[in-house]
């Protein structure tokens, strides 16, 4: 029975075979998500409209392309448990549930991220130039590491907010790869569907069930609109309020991560 520690040494060899054996994946996944991202900024050269180059559509599409091309290449990291003979493989490979687990997190979330956002920073910077050449125009190609200091075009606060849905959705898509014994790519897709659906009703729900109001600065305070116009303010306990925010921006995912770690440990057993 294979050791569930993990030994430094063992790990690295794991690692670098795993690497070795994925090579030409990984590498047609980045070939993919570069030509798609040739292809689409390159139609939209083709266009009069020399705005579709502003800082503000930048960071669009370089969210837009992370959470397509992130979770569907989440989605089938452990997809060889679907297939027998490939799972039989995989899971006598004598190595720990844990290393294994790592290993394509480590190559699937965060290699994954690092690679796509350079591609991404190469083509955009190529686009972006020959762009400001055609339209003369003088836009700045967006800067990665300071995505803030740009106007977020999805919905209000600061861009790097939208890391916090990424990545719980990803490490969803992960679960359901290791979950499910087949489709689990389309499974994903179908509960992240219900799982919308369910946060609209929720919301709907909400509004029908409080008075006429409003959120104020968030959801730590709500001001009910009185026909008289004398409106009250409802301050919801910081300490609440706070638990809620820590726990869907920094607990989700690893709660995600932990149960894909269990689920694939059960599949060794």
């Amino acid at each position: 029975m294979t050791s569930q520690t993990i030994p430094f040494n063992r790990t690295f060899l794991f690692f670098k075979k795993y690497a070795f054996e994925n090579r030409k994946i990984y590498g047609l996944l980045y070939l993919a998500i570069s030509a798609f991202l040739i292809l689409w900024l390159g139609v939209y050269l083709t266009f009069t409209n020399p705005s579709l180059f502003q800082e503000r559509n930048q960071v669009a599409y370089y969210f837009a392309t992370l959470f397509l091309a992130g979770c569907l290449s989440s989605g089938m990291l452990f997809s060889e448990l679907g297939v027998k003979p490939k799972a039989i493989n995989y899971l006598l490979t004598p190595v720990s549930a844990g290393e294994k687990f790592l290993c394509n997190i480590f190559f699937g979330v965060f290699v994954f991220f690092v690679v796509y956002s350079a591609i991404f920073y190469v083509i955009d910077a190529t686009v972006v130039n020959i762009a400001n050449w055609k339209f003369d125009t003088h836009w700045r190609v967006i800067n990665i590491l300071h995505l803030n200091d740009y106007e977020n075009p999805f919905s209000e606060g600061p861009l790097t907010d939208l890391f916090y849905l990424y990545f719980p959705i990803q490490a969803g898509f992960i679960l359901a790869s290791i979950y499910f014994n087949k489709h689990g790519l389309f499974k994903a897709m179908v509960g992240l569907g219900l799982l919308w659906v369910c946060f609209i009703l929720l919301y709907l729900l909400v509004h029908m069930l409080l008075p006429q109001g409003r959120f104020l600065e968030g959801i730590g305070s709500y001001e009910i609109v009185e026909p008289s116009g004398d409106n009250k303010v409802i301050v919801i306990p910081y300490v609440l309020v706070g638990s809620v925010i820590i726990f869907f921006k920094f607990l989700v995912t690893p709660l995600l991560w932990l149960a894909s770690y269990f689920r694939l440990k059960e599949k060794e057993l």
